[in-house]
């Protein structure tokens, strides 16, 4: 009697568990909304599509940049915000997809810089949202 109760438990356990790890996932845009200049900023219109409610705070929008023009080693720009202003609008031409327009700050970054733009999610890219770009 109790190994059954055991082996329900741990059934139970098993099958909550593989439901929550596969809920949620996410796929997202990243797309620059004029031209990356030095010693401006540039707007960024962001979406996410998610089988989870996309809610203020769980998403956000990261910038780096490499100074050098190379794709390799560590950011010397870096920018990362919360995104709160989701805008789910209406049929065509964005459908019911959140989207947001955040604002990059290239205030500080050089010309010929290689950058690139994407959304995190709890430390982790959101698959589809990496646009890389080069300063103007």
């Amino acid at each position: 009697m109790k190994l059954s109760i055991i082996l329900a438990v741990v059934a139970a356990l098993l099958f909550g568990t593989t439901a929550t790890a596969h809920a949620g996932t996410a796929s997202g845009a990243t797309l620059l909304l004029g031209a990356p200049l030095s010693g401006t900023s540039v707007d960024v219109d962001v979406s996410v599509v998610s089988d989870a409610p996309v809610v203020p705070y769980l998403y956000s929008l990261q910038n780096e940049c490499n100074f050098s023009g190379k794709a390799s080693g560590q950011a010397d720009s870096y920018q990362r915000d919360d995104i709160v202003n989701w805008n789910f609008s209406s049929p065509p031409p964005n459908g019911g997809v959140p989207h947001a327009i955040m604002t990059v700050n290239l205030l500080t970054v050089p010309v010929g810089s290689l950058c690139k733009v994407f959304i995190v999610k709890n430390n982790m890219v959101v698959k589809g949202s990496i646009t890389t770009y080069k300063v103007q």
